[in-house]
């Protein structure tokens, strides 16, 4: 089989390499390049975890984890640490506990005073959370550059600079025409690109509201200390009246890394501004100095990445008739699935039919999917 995956980010690389490995033969285009600093899966870590409010997530995130202990026994990398996780949040926590109790997850609810035994310095504020020990970073950019290794040594062929314009199907299976005048043709394609989705969909007759935004987050530290807080757990502290969520991981060798669960604005056609905004630095820096004591209240570097909002906030995937497989929608925490969207896209791109969890996330979900699906298979 012949196949094209557009977009060689967190989803696509991997499904391109898992592709390869398979024998099939693949192309993947990227307009930027692997881990781009443009891209959605730019930077060094990302956070995963098995702490989620429901339990089809939970399973997932097992998964998840399974994936990314092959691909590091496949790799010889390391592309992911444990640390654990405290989940301080009052409103989601009831969801949260019930979500890990349902899948049988070891976990422990801590007392409002009792936060900084799990967390070293973490003031207290009156609101209880929950502990879960399998968490930590995810590696990102080792990750990438293992999926890339293998991609490569499968004999893919990867064509950085190609802007993809649209995707039809036709009789013979799907063609994909770039601005630069080239039309690849293929038994399948993959659509994982990122914020670039929503053009391409509504190319196929699938007109859904993706929102690309850019988020910002910050290392701090002591820069004489750089691994200082490499052994700290992870930490997602819950909004409050008018201040937004916090999540934080260690980046080892480099500092602690926090973002707050606040976009810095839609991202806009044409939008390469990923210039980090200083008031928000002095907000997260104050946030550390406040809250979080054990660390180095100092920004020692800030970024702006990018991540697109699906309409319900979940994962969009799916296979449209024609062979065209579609991944959106990340929502914010695609990287920590990474690993896994490998061989689940590759099955949906094989032909494969997907299990219940996987199914979920298919365009069925909304109101239009049936009539989405229809128009598309009239093209």
């Amino acid at each position: 089989m012949r196949s094209i995956v557009v977009g060689a980010g967190a989803w696509g690389l991997p499904a391109a390499a898992e592709l390869a490995g398979r024998g099939h033969e693949v192309v993947l285009l990227d307009r930027y390049g692997v881990g781009n600093p443009l891209s959605s899966s730019s930077g060094p870590t990302r956070l995963w975890r098995l702490t989620h409010p429901d339990p089809l997530r939970v399973r997932l995130a097992r998964r998840s984890v399974d994936a990314m202990e092959r691909l590091a026994a496949r790799s010889g990398r390391e592309v992911f640490l444990r640390r654990g996780l405290l989940w301080r949040d009052d409103v989601s926590l009831p969801a949260v506990t019930s979500a890990l109790a349902a899948e049988d997850v070891p976990h422990e609810v801590i007392e409002p005073d009792d936060v900084a035994r799990l967390f070293p310095g973490l003031r207290p504020d009156g609101r209880p959370a929950v502990w879960q020990a399998e968490a930590g970073p995810v590696l990102a950019a080792e990750s990438l550059r293992a999926q890339a290794e293998l991609f490569a040594a499968a004999g893919g062929e990867l064509i950085v600079g190609a802007v993809v314009r649209e995707v039809t199907t036709t009789s013979r299976g799907v063609a994909v025409a770039c601005e630069d005048g080239i039309i690849l043709e293929a038994d399948t394609v993959v659509l994982a690109p990122g914020p670039g989705a929503g053009p391409l969909l509504a190319g196929l007759g699938v007109d859904l509201p993706l929102r690309p935004r850019l988020e910002q987050v910050v290392h701090v530290g002591d820069p004489a200390h750089p691994h200082a807080a490499d052994d700290l757990p992870c930490l997602f502290d819950g909004p409050r009246a008018e201040e937004p969520g916090l999540y934080a991981m260690p980046t080892p060798g480099v500092g602690y890394k926090l973002g707050l669960d606040r976009h810095l604005r839609d991202l806009l056609p044409g939008d390469t501004d990923r210039t980090p905004d200083a008031a928000l630095v002095e907000e997260v820096v104050a946030r550390v100095r406040r809250d979080l004591t054990a660390l180095a209240p100092q920004a020692l570097e800030a970024q702006v990445c990018s991540w697109t909002l699906s309409p319900d906030g979940r994962f969009i995937l799916d296979t449209l008739p024609g062979g065209v497989v579609v991944a959106c929608g990340d929502s914010g925490e695609g990287f920590k699935f990474s690993a896994l969207m490998g061989p689940m896209l590759a099955d949906l791109a094989e032909g494969r039919t997907p299990d219940d969890d996987v199914a979920s996330f298919s365009l069925a979900r909304f109101a239009a999917g049936a009539e989405m699906r229809e128009h598309v298979l009239g093209r």
